[in-house]
């Protein structure tokens, strides 16, 4: 199995999710020209990642990545061990709060040029973005002040929601009024797996918002 990733971005989800499952896994770094040559569009040809080559099979899509890790290594237990109806939704709920809503959130942060062409409006178009951004992180927020988890149990979602907190310290938005985000980043930072993937990718932890 090879999984496809650029360092510090969403696809540090799976990559934890391997390193949780403590599977044979190569990787390969990519950057942001790659994804746009030849050779990687013949996997995605979307242009993004993360991406899984497994012998004859490509996934493609966070969410999609992180499913077919679960079904390959399902004593991994990277979605927790959630068995009921009810936790599976609220899993899903969450996954896809992160992935659908939040996620896309940032992107005016990270593009606002395919947004508006005008720089002041671009500006405004950021501002926006920062305010809807911290709107959204107050869900989070309020769930981790019940638990340390957004489960209960640790899962990818905790990973995926770890990773956007990265985005938003380095976008300097003021998230300073919820309290309960400071806790979980020390303990995700403090799981082994996601601090393989630290190293692995080049990054450093934020220890604080």
């Amino acid at each position: 199995m090879k999984l496809y990733v650029i360092p510090g971005t969403c696809a540090v989800v799976p990559h934890t999710a391997l390193e949780w499952a403590d599977a044979d896994y190569e990787l390969e770094l990519l950057d942001h020209d790659s994804v746009k040559s030849e050779a990687y569009l013949r996997i995605n040809p979307q242009g993004a990642v993360p991406s899984i080559v497994d012998g004859a099979t490509i996934i493609t899509q966070n969410i999609a990545t992180q499913v077919y890790i679960d079904a390959c290594y399902p004593d991994a237990h990277i979605f927790g061990k959630n068995d009921s109806p009810a936790e599976k939704g609220q899993l899903m709920h969450w996954l896809a709060f992160l992935n659908a809503d939040l996620h896309k959130a940032f992107a005016p942060l990270f593009g606002p040029e395919g947004f508006i062409e005008d720089e002041s409006a671009q500006q405004q178009l950021k501002a926006k973005a920062k305010e809807n951004i911290a709107h959204l992180l107050r869900l989070p927020n309020e769930q981790l002040g019940k638990q340390d988890y957004l489960t209960g149990s640790k899962t990818t979602a905790d990973i995926y929601l770890y990773i956007t907190l990265t985005w938003a310290k380095k976008f300097e938005i003021d998230l300073s009024k919820y309290n309960n985000l400071n806790g979980f980043i020390k303990r995700i930072e403090a799981d082994e797996g996601l601090t393989a993937v630290i190293e692995q990718q080049g990054l450093e932890k934020i220890e604080s918002l």
